[in-house]
C-alpha cells in the first residue's frame, strides 16, 4: 500500500472531527483545522504507521495526546496501558 484511500481518509476525517466537536464544543472549522493540522492525521496518512487500521476513538485519543502532551505517541493505546 503506497497510501491510505480517500475513502478512508474521509471516513476518518468525519468520525473523528465529530468526536472532536462532541467532546470539545469546538466551531466546524476549527475542529477541521485541529486534526487536519496535526501529527496525529500525518501518522493516519502513512500507511507505514498502519494507524488506518485503528478505530476513529483511537485515533480520537491520540489527538487529544497530542493536544495535550504534544505528542500523539504518548496515547495510551501507542506506548500501552500502564496496568500491562
Amino acid at each position: 500500500m503506497t497510501e491510505v484511500n480517500a475513502r478512508t481518509r474521509d471516513f476518518f476525517d468525519r468520525q473523528v472531527i465529530y468526536l472532536i466537536k462532541a467532546k470539545y464544543g469546538m466551531e466546524d472549522m476549527k475542529a477541521i483545522r485541529s486534526f487536519l493540522f496535526s501529527e496525529t492525521y500525518q501518522m493516519l496518512l502513512d500507511p507505514l504507521t498502519e494507524v488506518y487500521s485503528f478505530s476513529p476513538q483511537i485515533v480520537f485519543e491520540m489527538w487529544e495526546s497530542e493536544m495535550i502532551t504534544g505528542n500523539p505517541r504518548n496515547s495510551q493505546y501507542i506506548r500501552g496501558g500502564e496496568n500491562e
